[in-house]
């Protein structure tokens, strides 16, 4: 079947660098995450899983990939929710009521203005931050990939992909502003509750969204590459 090159498919195919990487821990005395320029008290690396194109665009790779890259928008999701839950923390009193099991959401409804909420500890929002920053640089990373090389894709699957790309790209672009507006609020020691909870919630928001193009590009390509078997088969 001839293909056509599609910028936007590595929207599917780069999803292996994310579902597959590696974590690497690197020199904790490095105080600089050279890649996505976003300054670390230690550094995590994920590298990325090299294969070559032809192996990469097959079903089975594809597929896999947006399967695994749950994975990745799941942890972005959590450590969202942790930097939420770190700035919006309060004295707990005697008698209050123990909390069983930490929060797994969040929301707009969960912060209040008005309450007085602990200072956020640092070491924490340096912590959750590094275990953001390398698998959102990842994405982005993709991304520019994208932009600059393209791939190849049935020409079929073409015009159904590119709004979910576009989505994709838009959602991580906004996760990676979000990243540098929170270093940016780390530095201070006191007002940046508000502020660190509110952007936290945008990454979350948009990890969620993430996740229903993830499950909306599998379901396309999972059907599509069916359809494709089937014409195949039937010798048309």
């Amino acid at each position: 079947m001839k293909k056509e090159v599609l910028k936007s498919l590595l929207f599917v195919a780069a999803f292996s660098t994310v579902g597959q990487a590696s974590y690497v821990a690197a020199n904790a005395a490095d105080t600089d995450i050279k890649q996505s320029g976003h300054p670390s008290e230690h550094q995590m690396v994920l590298r990325r899983r090299t294969v070559d194109d032809k192996q990469q665009l097959l079903p089975e790779e594809m597929l896999s990939d947006l399967r695994d890259t749950r994975l990745s928008v799941g942890q972005v999701k959590q450590q969202a929710v942790n930097l939420f839950l770190e700035a919006t923390r309060v004295v707990v009193k005697p008698g209050d009521p123990a909390l069983h099991f930490s929060p797994t959401t969040i929301s707009a409804e969960m912060l209040s203005e008005k309450k007085n909420y602990m200072p956020p500890r640092k070491d924490w929002l340096v912590f959750y931050m590094n275990t953001l920053e390398p698998i959102v640089q990842l994405l982005t990373d993709d991304i520019h990939d994208v932009d600059t090389n393209g791939r190849a894709v049935p020409p079929n699957i073409e015009a159904k992909i590119n709004p979910l790309w576009k989505s994709w790209q838009s959602d991580v672009r906004a996760i990676n502003k979000s990243l540098d507006d929170l270093q940016e609020l780390i530095g201070p020691d006191s007002g940046t509750n508000i502020p660190i909870a509110k952007t936290a919630l945008a990454i979350y928001d948009k990890a969620v969204e993430l996740e229903k193009v993830r499950y909306n590009a599998y379901e396309l390509m999972s059907k599509e590459y069916v359809s494709m078997e089937q014409h195949k088969a039937s010798g048309h």
